[in-house]
Parts: structure tokens; sequence; C-alpha cells
């Protein structure tokens, strides 16, 4: 029981450092197509090239950080976009203007 403690106590302590590797707020650059919106444009989907240090290329949804981020930026239109992924998981605009 006593060996048990110390690997438990371990293992908490390298799944908290290793993940805040990556808590922290990060801003990164990306480029894709716009799918589509939310309702009121509360997000927006985007396929998205490899985003380096942080995923593959896929579709994810994006939060502008103001609402008129997404004025006149329509369904299909190539975009290159920067954003900040949030220690709570969410992807928030912090740029967005048509290629």
């Amino acid at each position: 029981m006593s060996v048990v403690r110390p690997v438990i106590v371990f293992a908490l302590a390298f799944a908290l450092v290793s993940g805040s590797a990556r808590a922290g707020s990060e801003q990164y650059k990306a480029h894709g197509v716009v799918k589509s919106f939310g309702p009121k444009h509360a997000y927006v989907n985007i396929a998205h090239e490899k985003i380096p240090g942080y995923m593959e290329a896929m579709t994810m949804s994006f939060e502008p950080r103001r609402p008129e981020q997404l004025d006149g930026i329509d369904v299909g239109a190539k975009v290159s976009f920067t954003f900040t992924a949030s220690e709570d998981g969410h992807r928030v605009l912090d740029a967005i203007a048509k290629d």
C-alpha cells in the first residue's frame, strides 16, 4: 500500500504538469474554407489545413471574439485566420480575412 500511494501521487502530478504545457491560452494561425455558421453567427465551422503544434487537418468550430468579425464572410470562402485556444477548450477567433 505504501508503494501504491507514491505511484498514484506521481501519476497525478505528471498528468497535471503535462496537461499544463498545453493548458495556457495559445495563439495559432491557419487557413481553411468556411463550411457553415451557427445561429446568429455564434460560431463558424472551418475546414482547415493542418495547424502545426495544435491539430491535424479537419473541420472545427471557432467562436468570433466580436460578431462583426464574420461580416462579409460567406460559406465557401477561403480564409486565413488566427485564433486563441483557451484552457477550457474554446477556440476564439482573433482575426479572420478572406484569402
